[in-house]
This record gives C-alpha cells, structure tokens and sequence, in this order.
C-alpha cells in the first residue's frame, strides 16, 4: 500500500483503486502508466475471487 503515487517505482506493476472523489489523482495515476480502476472493480473482484484485467480502467469507464 502508498501513500503517494512518487512511491511508485514500477508503473506496470501497480494497481490504484480509486473513485469519482479522487479524479484528480486517478488521472494522474493514468498519466504515469498506472493501472487504475474504480472501488466497485476491486469489489467485484473480491467477490468473484479473481483480478479482472480486461474489465475497462477507471478514466475509460468516464
């Protein structure tokens, strides 16, 4: 878990969950090559016990 996205030292390796309240860093977040997917992405993952990658990232679902 960061607390800022300058902790990020691979990109392609890191995932942000994020939400509409947090666009600003979101679209950081998506600037820099980092995966990005909304909250409700995380909990269906969770429920159906899988990461899904194909489902589309959060600033392509706005």
């Amino acid at each position: 878990v960061l607390l800022s996205l300058d902790e990020v030292q691979e990109p392609s390796g890191t995932i942000v969950v994020t939400c509409e309240d947090d666009m600003e860093e979101a679209l950081l977040a998506v600037k820099r090559g980092i995966w990005t997917y909304s909250s409700d992405w995380f909990i269906n993952c969770i429920m159906r016990q899988e990461l899904d990658f194909d489902a589309p990232q959060f600033a392509e679902s706005l």
